[in-house]
């Protein structure tokens, strides 16, 4: 059953959180712009009308908005919302709370409720708060870069224990007795590899890295046989997951580089500091005026597509979302393949041509140079908002991640546009203060007798 928000009534002894808070701060003035209504209608017919009831999707799209937006975690955003009053405003509350009113495994559950559909309208809210900028706007940018997920380093001889262990839990739980078990023989195989490139070492490590696969095959046969019919059946995929997983070769396609996270693909960017990344590609949209630009468009893809290739899944998501498409889209060389999509034209660098003008020629180049103003967007949306790294379990998990980094990056710019406008109001009255003669009498007449 849905939750109510709490009701705006004054109490003797708690004060009110709008009785002390900072009514030009960035959050309260972002959580007055904000339709919260536009959301309860959206998600509240996800909810049944009987059972115990929610807490209030306010609080529960607050909290999802605000863990992106000052970079913290499910577990970190209980402690700074306990010590922040702006935070608990942003959030419906109505007096100050010292205690965090659920548990953060809430929020895993609303991101399960509301799926990767309702984050994507919170996402388009975002874009729609900036109506009148992205309406403007004749062209876009756009590019692509690598999320990675929470996965360790990935090693032959490392997965291989895990599908060992793995094994052995799924012997333990179904009841299986297995001949031997090789927990104490597998760990120290995987020490053995360690280092496996130094002369000393390389022809052990070889050795161990060969018996760890050895034994884990070995293992999961001996599940395989003694399965009954339906084990066989509700197992049949994560065996065939471990078997791969152990057989894998080298220069072998779609590998599988994490166990939990199997979608977690191997991406190569040409940078100097980091040849690869393990995670999944994710494409953009920005647009191009002056000022600050705002995310029209963010997808994440499981597989590795040729750059080219983003940009129309990245325009549908655009159209989806309510939005008119641009007339033109400006790329790096990444992008090249087809001139127009949807009707929207595709611009990459090139050599000029001869018959241009010295006009156009400059035009061109002054074009695709703010093409690179998508890249410190990139960088602050990884530093700042939580796209470096995906911690969501599943395959939405990163289309999730990215959806609701770009909302924290809109919602951020929306906030900075809503403190310049107080800044600019004040300072407007001011000068009206100060151009009026009686305003400027009477100070000049406290002055004297002060």
């Amino acid at each position: 059953m849905l939750g109510k928000n709490p009701e705006k009534k004054p109490e003797l002894f708690r004060p009110m959180l709008v009785d002390f808070i900072n009514h030009e701060h960035e959050l309260v003035l972002l959580s007055e712009k904000i339709d919260w209504n536009y959301f309860e209608k959206e998600f509240s017919p996800l909810y049944s009308k009987v059972g115990n009831p929610s807490h209030p999707i306010r609080f529960m799209v607050g909290c999802l908005l605000l863990k992106h937006l000052y970079n913290l975690g499910d577990e970190t955003l209980e402690k700074a919302w306990i010590m922040n009053p702006y935070m608990q405003h942003f959030c419906g509350r109505v007096f100050f709370e010292h205690e965090f009113p659920c548990d953060p495994s809430n929020f895993v559950h609303f991101r399960k409720r509301i799926g990767e559909k309702g984050i994507e309208k919170i996402f388009a809210y975002s874009v729609r708060m900036h109506d009148a900028k992205t309406n403007t706007s004749n062209f876009v940018l756009s590019d692509t870069t690598v999320q990675e997920n929470n996965t360790s380093f990935p090693t032959d001889a490392k997965l291989c224990k895990k599908v060992i262990d793995y094994c052995n839990k799924i012997a333990g739980n179904e009841g299986i007795k297995q001949r031997q078990r090789y927990t104490k023989v597998s760990k120290q195989m995987v020490r053995n590899t360690y280092n496996g490139k130094h002369p000393k070492r390389a022809k052990a490590a070889r050795k161990s890295q060969r018996q760890l696969k050895t034994i884990a095959m070995r293992l999961i046969r001996e599940l395989q046989r003694n399965f009954n019919a339906e084990q066989q059946e509700f197992y049949k995929d994560l065996m065939t997951l471990y078997t791969k997983v152990v057989t894998q070769k080298r220069n072998d396609a779609d590998k599988i580089y994490s166990i939990h996270k199997p979608f977690t693909r191997c991406i190569a960017k040409g940078k100097a500091h980091s040849q690869y990344e393990f995670g999944n590609k994710v494409g953009l949209i920005t647009t191009a005026n002056k000022g600050k630009k705002i995310i029209l468009g963010i997808k994440a893809f499981l597989q590795t597509p040729y750059d080219g290739h983003t940009i129309e899944p990245l325009l549908e998501q655009m159209e989806t979302g309510g939005q008119k498409l641009p007339k033109e889209l400006v790329y790096d060389r990444g992008g090249r393949g087809k001139s127009e999509i949807k009707g929207v034209k595709i611009s990459i660098p090139s050599t000029p041509r001869k018959k241009d003008t010295a006009y156009q020629k400059q035009t061109k180049r002054k074009k695709f140079r703010t093409r690179a103003a998508i890249e410190p967007i990139i960088g602050h949306l990884k530093t700042d908002f939580r796209l470096a790294k995906n911690y969501f379990m599943g395959e939405t998990g990163p289309q999730i991640n990215a959806l609701l980094a770009a909302t924290a990056w809109n919602m951020k710019k929306m906030m900075e546009l809503l403190k310049q406008k107080i800044i600019f109001l004040s300072y407007k009255i001011q000068i009206m203060l100060f151009s009026n003669p009686v305003f400027k009498n009477k100070l000049n007449s406290h002055s004297l007798k002060s």
